[in-house]
């Protein structure tokens, strides 16, 4: 992915109406004088780490028609596979893409979001747990007025894994953005001990990288989308998922 360099400035999204709920206490003086330094260390050990991986696109021809028009898109990828999921759409710069991802509202969260400003990702600050609401709107003025592409984990950031959630399908209708299934696999990785088995592949590891058909959705509201919908959406997930291990001999839904 290149030298390490100073990244361009995440956009400045508009103000809310209403206070953002970021860390409900102010953060300690400590905190706010450290969070900046640690950040700009992992954002550089990330960057060592990324170009240190060999990476292939597949699928990328499916976005020329968006990339070419300029158009912003929701990128979807199941929770355990998110790390590659950044990985790829910082690549996507270059061709006018503005990345953009949910971070939690909560001081853990705020060391994330300054390291995803140093990688040149704007953190949408918001939790699906915690203020779901808010968090759509800002991420429906994120697309709408940043021109951000969200990165978007649709099994939420509790669970259960690979079970895909409303959300993304309501974010696509009300701004209408197509939806972008993504994943990746890799020739040698760990899984984490956290709810979703995080999936990280080791230094210098193949990395398959599979990009979907974009999914267009008619800008239809209601009450709760359709069990058809849903599955539908989940299974261009696990599409991508399987046809990425299928680029590195694995059969579908085996991990390293």
């Amino acid at each position: 992915m290149g030298a390490p360099q100073d990244e361009p400035d995440a956009p400045v999204l508009p103000d809310r109406e209403r206070g953002a709920p970021r860390a409900q206490k102010p953060m300690p003086r400590w905190r706010t004088a450290l969070f900046p330094r640690v950040a700009g260390l992992l954002a550089g050990l990330m960057r060592i780490y990324w170009a240190s991986l060999r990476l292939q696109v597949h699928g990328e021809e499916h976005l020329e028609p968006l990339l070419a028009r300029g158009e912003r898109f929701i990128p979807c990828i199941w929770h355990q596979r998110q790390i590659m999921g950044v990985a790829y759409l910082r690549r996507l710069r270059s061709r006018g893409v503005v990345p953009g991802a949910l971070v939690s509202p909560s001081k853990d969260g705020e060391l994330g979001a300054r390291l995803l400003d140093k990688l040149g990702v704007t953190a949408i600050r918001g939790s699906g747990r915690r203020s779901g609401a808010l968090a759509m709107r800002d991420m429906y003025m994120a697309i709408k007025e940043g021109n951000l592409s969200p990165l978007i984990a649709p099994d939420g950031s509790t669970g259960p894994p690979h079970e895909f959630k409303p959300g993304a399908i309501m974010l696509a209708r009300l701004s209408g953005s197509p939806v972008v299934p993504i994943s990746f696999a890799c020739s040698m990785g760990v899984k984490l001990r956290t709810w979703d088995r995080l999936l990280v592949p080791l230094p210098f590891s193949r990395i398959a990288i599979e990009v979907g058909e974009p999914i267009e959705l008619e800008p239809i509201m209601a009450m709760s989308e359709s069990p058809e919908t849903v599955a539908r959406m989940g299974d261009a997930l696990t599409a991508v998922e399987d046809a990425a291990e299928g680029r590195l001999g694995r059969g579908p839904g085996a991990a390293s």
